[in-house]
C-alpha cells in the first residue's frame, strides 16, 4: 500500500510540476509516508520516477493499442485521429494543465543516461504502435503504399508532443486541433 501511495503521488506531482521541480519531501508529504518507507521500495528519487513513468506509459499504451490496433470498424487514419481527438478533449477538461508525462520527461535536465534511455524506449513503444497502424492501412490500400511508415510514425508522435507543449503554454487546444487536422495532409 505504501508503494502504491507513493507511485500515485509521484504521478500526480510529476504531471503537474515535472520531475526536476518535485522534491522528495513533497512526495513524502503528498503520499503521507515516512522517508524510510520510501527508500524501502525505491533506491532513489530517479528510480522512483522511472517506476512512475513505467506505470504511466503502460497504462496509456493499453488504451493507445486498443484504439489504434483493435478498433477495426474505423480506418487506420480515423483510429489515429480518434485517439488524438479524445486526448485533446481530456486535456481541455483538465484546463490544459497536464500534458504527456513521457514527453515532458524528454526535457528534464540533470537526469542519468538510464533515465533518458528509459524514456526513449517508452516513446519507441508508442511510435511502433503508430507504425503498426499505418502498416495496416497500407496493406488494406487505405494509405499510400509509398508512405514510409516508420518515418511517419515518428513525425506523428513528435508532432503530437510538440502540440502538447504549445497547448500547455497557450492554455488552448488550438495546437492540438491543428495537429489533428494536419493528419489528413500527412497520412
Amino acid at each position: 500500500m505504501t508503494k502504491e501511495k507513493a507511485l500515485a503521488a509521484g504521478l500526480e506531482l510529476f504531471s503537474q510540476k515535472g520531475y526536476s521541480n518535485v522534491g522528495l519531501a513533497e512526495i513524502l508529504k503528498t503520499a503521507k509516508i515516512p522517508k524510510g518507507s520510501f527508500y524501502h521500495h525505491f533506491k532513489s528519487k530517479e528510480a522512483f520516477a522511472i517506476q512512475v513513468l513505467e506505470r504511466y506509459s503502460n497504462c496509456g499504451l493499453v488504451n493507445f493499442k486498443s484504439v489504434l490496433l483493435e478498433q477495426k470498424e474505423l480506418s487506420p487514419k480515423e483510429r489515429i485521429k480518434t485517439f488524438y481527438n479524445d486526448r485533446a478533449n481530456e486535456f481541455e477538461q483538465k484546463q490544459f494543465v497536464k500534458g504527456c508525462l513521457l514527453g515532458d520527461s524528454c526535457s528534464e535536465g540533470g537526469v542519468s543516461e538510464e533515465f533518458k534511455t528509459f524514456v526513449d524506449e517508452q516513446l519507441e513503444e508508442w511510435q511502433i504502435t503508430i507504425e503498426r497502424c499505418l502498416e495496416e492501412g497500407k496493406k488494406n490500400n487505405q494509405i499510400s503504399k509509398t508512405l514510409d511508415t516508420r518515418m511517419m510514425a515518428s513525425v506523428i508522435l513528435n508532432g503530437w508532443e510538440g502540440a502538447i507543449s504549445r497547448m500547455k503554454l497557450s492554455k488552448s487546444r488550438q495546437s492540438l486541433d491543428d495537429f489533428i487536422l494536419s493528419l489528413d495532409l500527412l497520412i
